[in-house]
């Protein structure tokens, strides 16, 4: 759950016709450190929430204390330890959503890992089969090519291939002298992303804002920054980042959602986020 009150709703597309409930989501994802994974996840609990889904949030990121997911939501976390300890809690979480059926955002950080450990030392995919559990993960990559290192590595131990996973580009690591057809082009061609697009992987690109280290470091929801409220500390925020962080929550965040698809997403009993429109 969030910890900071929310200021104005997300709009939402229309609630659909009850259905069987979709197997419980873990979403996480993977990439090295300083790529956006907190603030991707973060953002995606905060508009989860907004659209009525109460997902478990799970930190292992332990090293990460300035902008760590835990100062922003209430999130379990093993005690200190090393990652085979972390490991075993992991195992643990994973398997109490058997019962709970609820759906987790995790956020291991970057590095060797609990979740790395854990699919070292066990059939992670088919454990989580058996359990009825969908495993959502993310690549998150910059436009250096040591970002794909985890994937590539993965798929050379033959141990962890997940279907569907998303390849996703973060816009704010790409410098301006490069366009960003052009990374996506080179993105697409590397041999580890072809063969996750052979078993279901898609590419897509996560927009960047300006003012999102400012939100960061304040320890601020994304909506509460938008409508001015500010923090002790901290200088006061400009008109202009404001309007900047409300376009993106509930226009470019939104869309980025929709790209992703609900299937690959916790979920929100309001349904997706519609995005505002364009003169927002």
């Amino acid at each position: 759950m969030t910890k900071d009150a929310d200021v104005k709703a997300t709009p939402s597309a229309p609630a659909p016709k009850a259905t069987a409930k979709k197997k419980p989501v873990i979403f996480t994802i993977i990439g090295r450190q300083r790529v956006g994974k907190t603030t991707l996840l973060n953002a995606l609990a905060q508009t989860v929430h907004d659209q009525g889904g109460t997902p478990e949030i799970w930190n292992t990121d332990l090293l990460n204390r300035s902008h760590s997911i835990s100062n922003f939501h209430d999130a379990d976390s093993p005690a200190a330890g090393d990652t085979k300890r972390q490991r075993k809690w992991l195992e643990e979480k994973i398997q109490s959503l058997m019962e709970s059926r609820h759906d987790a955002i995790l956020d291991i950080g970057g590095g060797w890992t609990a979740l790395h450990e854990l699919i070292n030392t066990e059939s992670l995919s088919r454990a989580l089969d058996m359990m009825g559990i969908t495993l959502s993960v993310v690549f998150l990559i910059g436009h250096e090519r040591a970002d794909l290192d985890y994937l590539e590595d993965l798929q050379k131990k033959k141990k962890f291939s997940p279907r569907n996973s998303a390849i996703i580009i973060n816009e704010g690591l790409i410098p301006p002298s490069l366009d960003v057809d052009d990374v996506v082009d080179v993105v697409s061609h590397h041999p580890a992303v072809e063969e996750a697009m052979e078993n279901g992987a898609d590419i897509f690109m996560y927009p960047a804002a300006e003012p999102m280290k400012d939100v960061c470091d304040r320890a601020m929801t994304f909506s509460a920054y938008a409508a001015g409220e500010q923090k002790d500390g901290f200088p006061t925020s400009s008109i202009f980042d404001r309007l900047a962080m409300d376009r993106w929550y509930r226009r470019d965040f939104p869309a980025f959602l929709q790209e992703l698809g609900a299937s690959r997403l916790p979920n929100m009993p309001k349904g997706l986020p519609v995005p505002a429109e364009s003169d927002v």
